[in-house]
């Protein structure tokens, strides 16, 4: 069934059309606003193909022949899930009659002839209870149909009749969206941006339980889809968890493709950012065929924390970009509790914001500083770029005061020294300034106290003389420095996402830690700019950001004012959409699970994690299910637009069939 089917089902909202006579399945005996309680019997649960476990179930008081004579208070549908059995008053009886029949049987396969079980007592022995969970109340109005996620009342004595929906009929309930939340998606996806009707899309197929022999594989069923709004996962947040191998990275490969396909139909930039914790996204593999990078090669930019070819480089050149660079130097000294130092301590505090040209003696004190600090940088090992120099300017006085202290004379600094070059003069500045204080020429003293400290890191000596580490200090930030690079990495990430690129970050090599502080970094980048595009009145760019092992960076033990828990909190508003895969669904942030809009939940193995996701929607009806079917693929979603959980089989990526739509583009 396609989704214009679904539709043309929903604006034809007559309850009847929901009601299928042939899958009868019993009648409720016992109803509240929670439960229903259902008497069945064998053969008609054959007739029905079977009542599988949390399947959905119809209960309605009237005949769909005479709907139209129906009185108006019985024109609704209490929509149920089979949750587990139910005990009749007579079971036990029946259970004795069981027991002496079995007493009395002589062989293990015996023939009807020999039956030694009445008609009578086998009709009584075929009978049943069901017990259910009450979703919520289907009706029409003003010519749509409407899902109430409750039971407005009940007549004790009220005899509803039961029915098992296929086709049309389960496919109006597992893609039901009510009329304002439609229309509101509709508003949500002209507000992103996106142009025309967008299209509900489909991410798999109705599945109830593990064993499908009957639901899903006798001849008489249909597969029916199951169709999600995509505004629901626009600048939303969303859960995908599970163990490791039951589909979580098809899962998320799935939402890519679809919020590529959402902004090709919708004319509209939509950047995607995926933290590739494990390399699938980036790189092609047997299991996969076909890697994220392969299916969209010319929208797609990949990065890495080595130098490899087809991917740029995480790194950022600590001589180009000052500052960012010089605060994770910052950062990292003070990890490593190298900061007790006071020309450390100084050094620390130093600003390498560049002023205005106009303020001439704030801007050479800047040049000289910063030359300075790009020499202590080389002095610690950071590969410069290829024929880097620095640039400052220092007058005649000066410039002769180093020359006698280095004993060699030095080109004019303004036309550039090479780092090595560099060196050699600050060092030498330092021993002219400590002879006799260098003057810049309005007579002030030439060497801040910023820069005093960094010769003093230099020469690893302090003012009286004394050892220090120095420039040793900074030897643990050199993993985050790359020399090819001539842009801030986070900066060009943001671009690329502007410009509605695909951006992989493959962390399947370096440094665990090294990995982990540099996509903080970067997602602090994503949120600051967008959160500036918002606070001053513009529209901030649409972003999706997807990350695996999301336990790692938005724990439950963080502060609500750290990078990631901002984002996953925060991000919603400046047009942020966080995707979050995870097996450890207790190990999660509990703020960020509380305001989690959609789940795709795969097996669970133990307790505690059944538990903590039981707290959220109906998920507690799928407890035993989830901690024992281990199907690769078999989910239970949860989305913005639904207002119950949906068990789906989520369909397979096709990488052939996403190439093939994208060469029609």
């Amino acid at each position: 069934m396609t989704m214009q089917n679904v539709n043309q089902v929903l604006r034809q909202s007559g309850l009847a059309r929901l009601v299928q006579p042939d899958y009868f399945v019993g009648w409720t005996y016992g109803i509240d606003y929670e439960y229903a309680f259902i008497m069945t019997n064998d053969l008609w649960k054959a007739q029905a193909m079977g009542i599988p476990h949390n399947c959905f179930l119809l209960a309605a008081s009237f005949n769909p022949d005479e709907y139209a004579t129906t009185l108006e208070a019985d024109r609704e549908l209490v929509l149920l899930r089979v949750i587990g059995s139910a005990k009749l008053p007579q079971d036990d009886d029946l259970v004795r009659t069981k027991i002496d029949f079995f007493q009395q049987r002589t062989g293990v396969f015996e023939s009807e002839e020999k039956r030694d079980i009445d008609d009578i007592t086998l009709n009584q022995l075929q009978f049943g209870g069901l017990k259910c969970r009450v979703l919520g109340t289907f009706f029409a109005s003003d010519g749509e149909l409407w899902l109430g996620s409750d039971l407005e009342s009940f007549a004790t004595a009220s005899r509803l009749s039961v029915y098992r929906p296929h086709g049309d009929a389960l496919a109006t309930i597992v893609s039901y969206v009510d009329p304002i939340r439609r229309r509101s998606a509709q508003e949500d996806a002209q507000r992103l941006g996106l142009q025309g009707e967008i299209q509900p899309f489909r991410i798999g197929t109705v599945r109830y339980t593990s064993t499908d022999r009957l639901h899903r594989r006798d001849p008489r069923a249909e597969i029916v889809p199951v169709f999600v709004q995509p505004s629901d996962f626009l600048a939303r947040r969303t859960a995908v968890l599970g163990m490791t191998r039951t589909g979580k990275s098809n899962m998320i490969k799935q939402m890519v493709s679809v919020v590529k396909r959402v902004a090709d139909d919708g004319q509209a930039r939509i950047g995607q950012i995926i933290y590739d914790i494990n390399g699938e996204y980036a790189n092609p593999n047997q299991q996969d065929q076909g890697a994220i990078a392969d299916v969209y090669p010319d929208n797609t930019v990949r990065y890495r924390m080595l130098e490899t070819p087809g991917f740029e480089e995480l790194q950022n050149n600590f001589f180009i970009q000052l500052n960012e660079c010089f605060s994770i130097i910052r950062r990292v000294v003070q990890e490593r509790r190298n900061d007790n130092q006071n020309d450390v301590m100084v050094f620390l505090n130093t600003s390498f914001d560049e002023p205005d040209e106009e303020y001439s003696s704030d801007y050479c004190r800047w040049q000289v500083r910063t030359a300075a600090y790009q020499a202590m940088l080389f002095m610690a090992g950071f590969p410069a770029p290829a024929g880097f120099k620095v640039r400052f300017t220092a007058n005649k006085q000066v410039r002769e005061a180093v020359d006698e202290a280095a004993d060699e004379v030095f080109s004019d600094p303004k036309y550039g020294l090479t780092l090595d070059e560099a060196r050699r003069w600050f060092l030498a500045a330092r021993e002219a300034n400590r002879n006799s204080t260098l003057t810049s020429s309005s007579g002030k003293a030439w060497l801040d106290d910023d820069t005093k400290a960094i010769l003093n890191m230099m020469k690893q000596r302090n003012d009286s003389g004394t050892f220090i580490k120095g420039y040793k200090v900074l030897v643990d930030a050199r993993p985050y420095h790359s020399p090819r690079r001539n842009q801030e990495v986070g900066d060009e990430i943001y671009e690329h996402l502007q410009a509605g690129k695909i951006v992989i970050l493959d962390l399947s090599v370096g440094e665990a830690e090294l990995r982990e502080k540099i996509s903080k970094q970067i997602a602090r980048v994503i949120f600051d700019r967008s959160m500036a595009v918002f606070l001053q009145g513009m529209t901030p760019p649409n972003i999706v950001v997807y990350i695996e092992e999301a336990h790692n960076l938005i724990g439950k033990g963080m502060d609500l004012t750290e990078t990631w828990p901002r984002l996953a909190k925060e991000g919603a508003k400046y047009r942020i959409a966080l995707v979050y895969a995870t097996q450890e669904v207790s190990s999660v942030h509990p703020n960020i699970l509380a305001n989690t809009e959609n789940w795709f939940i795969t097996h669970l193995n133990n307790l505690r994690e059944i538990k903590e996701l039981a707290q959220f929607y109906d998920f507690d009806d799928f407890s035993n299910s989830l901690i024992r079917a281990q199907d690769v693929g078999f989910a239970r979603v949860k989305s913005l637009s639904s207002p119950f959980v949906v068990p789906t089989q989520i369909d397979k990526f096709d990488p052939d069939a996403e190439r093939q739509r994208v060469s029609r583009q």
